[in-house]
């Protein structure tokens, strides 16, 4: 089984407001997305990938990857929506030789601080499940608002709730055929696909630290972060 990654970097970064793309903010000296790269792809074996952008953003995410010295990676267009950015890189892997037995991961770009840890645990759940997914406790109380917005309806038992992250990682073909069969509009991640079309998703312990670079407030803690782990690191 071969080791395919897929990182979705395509998204609008809407919630950034006047700072522009968060791919491109400079966070302890270099552009987001250089971390973002550096800590997906170095340290794990790949047999190869793909960073899926808006075409504005093609020769940039280029020279990024050639930079690092990723040259087994591409970069194909992303879509309209993730999930349409996600099925253009299966294609672009599927002609670039991944095959319906190889493990396929897909990682938001704006998880900038994933392990090589973490991306173990889904790739071993992908070898003995078929697909599987990192999460993590959801630590607050859960409450369910009644559907006409006024009230609370109930109190959820929130250790039966998780918090989904990604790398999701799943076999060429189970992703594959599960996106054909998809018809229930904009999924909220891939593995909603998967559960849709029948097959079984695993579970893996996340990390608290695998964050989503989201909005203006969040980038003071990830630049600290970032100095942080590379400080222990060096």
């Amino acid at each position: 089984m071969r080791r395919w990654g897929l990182v979705v970097a395509a998204g609008g970064s809407h919630r950034m407001a006047h700072l522009g793309s968060k791919l491109w903010l400079n966070l302890a000296g270099h552009p987001a997305l250089r971390w973002s790269l550096a800590h997906f792809i170095g340290g794990v074996k790949w047999d190869g990938g793909v960073i899926v952008c808006r075409p504005e953003d093609r020769v940039r995410v280029t020279d990024l990857l050639l930079s690092l010295g990723y040259r087994s990676w591409g970069v194909a267009d992303g879509g309209v929506w993730r999930h349409a950015s996600v099925q253009n890189g299966l294609s672009w892997l599927s002609d670039h030789g991944m095959e319906s037995q190889d493990a396929v991961l897909v990682h938001d770009a704006a998880r900038l601080l994933v392990d090589a840890d973490l991306i173990d645990r889904v790739l071993e759940g992908v070898v003995q499940y078929g697909a599987a997914i990192p999460v993590v406790p959801i630590v607050d109380t859960v409450k369910r608002v009644r559907e006409d917005g006024a009230f609370l309806e109930k109190t959820e038992d929130r250790a039966r709730l998780t918090l989904a992250q990604t790398p999701q990682g799943f076999l060429s073909d189970v992703i594959g055929n599960a996106y054909r069969h998809w018809t229930l509009g904009i999924p909220t991640d891939d593995a909603q696909v998967v559960e849709q079309y029948g097959h079984e998703v695993a579970w893996v312990p996340g990390n608290v630290d695998n964050r989503k670079l989201t909005t203006p407030e969040d980038v003071a803690w990830f630049e600290w972060k970032v100095q942080n782990r590379h400080a222990q690191m060096g």
